[in-house]
């Protein structure tokens, strides 16, 4: 027993030192303890070091005294001024304590409470800020907010509610939702909050309201569900004016904005749509073309182009009762008929609408008349898809402006072929541009009366790797579409001066060169003749530029100017293949010509025992030209017959196998040196005196 009071003591030590472990163990892991917390640590570590202190010094007393210890620690401390010293440890830890209560933890209380309080007065501002700003927000709002509860109820509704839909909140709180959607949009409104139930968000869903006048308001729609509050939150946006912004959009995407008849676009999707439905329905598309429109675009100015194409929309729009009309672009209509079981009927219907297009307009007092071109194609014959159906009646229209205006065409496989026979020799003109396989031959011309050379025309060759030297027939209406053309056009031009310069010394007055329609169209023309003159040093009226009819009827007026420009050089500018297009005699005079070939079409009517009517139109050209003070050149003359006519009418040149066919360089130059040789043959022996 006396053992166990003395170890009770070092138990308690055990103890107290444990405590000061640990307190020590969560300073140093928490350094940072402020406040109450920290005078709290500081307040235990006194109190356990005096109690360690002082279980300590009766641990060794009274262990002395029991004889677990030596009996020199009882001696020395039952010394009556050492057992005080225990009391006098409690006594300056109280006092310890007392000064760190009063004088620390008081005032740092008082501190800490205070700045509690501020917190929670901020924080209980800043809530309350809050709940203004969100009323404020609610009762501001432009888009429409409803609370309802779980079956539905209106239980708020936001005042934003009379300037969307015409009620008041008032009117509102108490119904049902429902009450006031459009009944077609029930059933995914209320899908859409069973979503919201399970906890899923609802964003932009739309439903239409009925507004208290009667029509409804387009709405998207946000919103969740709250379990806390059993109820439901959404916001509606009044979507109106984007519905017309996106209509707007449709309308620009879809619709032509001068006519107001569907575009391209619409015409693509819509032969989509039908042929997927078409179920062995024959389907036709007619696209048209209006003759002649840049002509009175060019002339009457776009305002009343604009004005005629819209009266040519009204017109197909009121002849084609029941078939589809379509603007492609520009000058461009397309006709789908949907059910067209007899193509008789489609035939029909197209010669209606090409004949009330021939009946005259009258835009802002202008009389105008036009015609137009037809290309069909009908499905599925032509075509199982819209790309195809397009693309072949585009061939057909094409076909039908190459044959002539006011034509109709339907589709044939043919056309295609002749389309990719067309693309193949278009990339094969620009391998030859490339390569270097084009050259020039040369076609005297010769003076009518006595037959000297008056000048010859440089005329294209092609040396094809495959197939040989081709002539101008086979590929120059192609290289005139060509993006090569501009380049090949300034090539010819100046490799014929080239050769001109050198044959001037053999007494060749002049070179003609034919020019592309493309030539005009790049703006270069001006540019190109300089720089042919410049870098071969022929003299300008040592040049003639020859333009066929179809080049004038195409760009009229836009070659004016460089005509005219080209001709106050010196250059001479020849009509050729005259009679053969639909120009007007005005031509004769507006343009700044020197000379008028008459095509071998007509020359080749004169024979011998030929009447009067099959000489009419060279001799009204010959007379007429005379008139107007222009040079005529005959093409294609290839009898004795043609060449006494022609000299008997006044004809001043002559060109054609009959004379010389087209000569390559070389042989156009042994040509002209053997002509040389001949004339000084033919002259006097100069006589002189010894």
């Amino acid at each position: 027993m006396d053992i166990a009071a003395a170890l009770i003591y070092w138990v308690i030590i055990a103890l107290w030192v444990a405590v000061f472990a640990t307190l020590c163990v969560a300073y140093i892991r928490n350094p940072r303890t402020f406040g109450t917390v920290r005078l709290l640590v500081a307040v235990l570590l006194l109190d356990t070091v005096r109690n360690i202190a002082e279980n300590l010094f009766f641990g060794l007393y009274f262990g002395s005294v029991y004889g677990v210890l030596p009996d020199s620690f009882a001696t020395l401390l039952g010394n009556p001024s050492y057992l005080i010293l225990p009391k006098v440890a409690n006594v300056v830890a109280a006092c310890v304590v007392l000064w760190l209560l009063t004088l620390r933890w008081l005032p740092l209380a008082s501190k800490e409470r205070a700045q509690a309080e501020f917190e929670i007065q901020r924080r209980s501002d800043a809530l309350a800020q809050q709940s203004i700003e969100r009323q404020r927000l609610f009762e501001t709002s432009l888009d429409l907010i409803l609370v309802m509860d779980r079956r539905g109820k209106l239980v708020r509704v936001s005042p934003s509610s009379i300037n969307t839909i015409g009620y008041s909140p008032e009117e509102m709180i108490g119904s049902l939702g429902g009450d006031f959607v459009l009944p077609a949009d029930l059933y995914n409104t209320s899908r859409e909050m069973s979503r919201a139930r399970r906890g899923r968000n609802v964003r932009n869903f739309s439903c239409r309201y009925v507004h208290h006048e009667g029509h409804t308001v387009p709405f998207s729609w946000s919103g969740v569900w709250s379990e806390a509050d059993q109820r439901y939150y959404f916001i509606g946006r009044d979507t109106t004016e984007r519905k017309a912004a996106e209509e707007r959009l449709r309308q620009l995407a879809l619709f032509d904005q001068l006519t107001g008849l569907p575009n391209r676009v619409s015409l693509q999707e819509d032969l989509e749509a039908l042929l997927s439905k078409a179920g062995g329905r024959l389907i036709s598309l007619a696209k048209f073309d209006i003759d002649g429109f840049r002509n009175t675009n060019d002339t009457l100015g776009r305002l009343v182009g604009d004005a005629l194409l819209r009266s040519v929309a009204q017109r197909l729009t009121d002849i084609g009762v029941g078939a589809s009309i379509y603007r492609s672009g520009g000058d461009e209509f397309a006709v789908i008929g949907p059910d067209c079981d007899d193509p008789a009927v489609v035939t029909k219907v197209l010669e209606q609408m090409q004949g009330q297009l021939r009946e005259q307009f009258n835009i802002d007092g202008h009389i105008v008349f036009i015609s137009a071109s037809v290309g069909v194609a009908i499905a599925p014959t032509d075509g199982t898809s819209a790309d195809e159906l397009i693309a072949n009646a585009g061939l057909a229209l094409h076909d039908a402006k190459a044959a002539g205006r006011q034509t109709r065409r339907f589709y044939i496989p043919q056309l295609r072929a002749k389309a990719q026979a067309r693309r193949n020799l278009d990339l094969e003109l620009r391998r030859a541009c490339g390569n270097g396989e084009f050259t020039l031959h040369f076609q005297p011309q010769f003076r009518a009366d006595n037959r000297t050379v008056s000048g010859a025309e440089a005329l294209i060759r092609w040396r094809h790797p495959q197939k040989g030297l081709l002539l101008p027939g086979a590929f120059v209406d192609a290289l005139a579409e060509s993006a090569t053309a501009p380049e090949v056009g300034r090539w010819i031009l100046t490799t014929a001066c080239k050769s001109a310069v050198v044959w001037r010394s053999m007494h060749l007055p002049r070179i003609a060169v034919n020019l592309f329609p493309a030539q005009f169209r790049c703006g270069t023309l001006l540019r190109d003749v300089d720089h042919a003159l410049d870098e071969s040093g022929l003299p300008p009226q040592a040049l003639e530029l020859e333009i066929t009819e179809n080049i004038a009827l195409d760009l009229d007026d836009s070659i004016l100017v460089p005509l005219k420009r080209l001709r106050a050089k010196g250059i001479g500018i020849a009509f050729d293949d005259f009679g053969t297009g639909y120009a007007s005699l005005s031509y004769l005079t507006r343009y700044p010509l020197t000379k008028i070939k008459i095509d071998r079409s007509f020359i080749r009517k004169i024979q011998p025992n030929s009447s009067l009517e099959d000489t009419a139109i060279v001799r009204s050209i010959i007379t007429m030209a005379t008139n107007l003070g222009l040079e005529v050149t005959a093409e294609g003359v290839e009898t004795v017959a043609q060449e006494a006519f022609l000299r008997s009418q006044g004809c001043h040149e002559l060109q054609g196998f009959l004379l010389s066919k087209p000569l390559s360089e070389d042989s156009f130059e042994a040509f002209l040196r053997t002509l040389n040789l001949a004339s000084e043959d033919r002259q006097p022996p100069v006589r002189t005196r010894m």
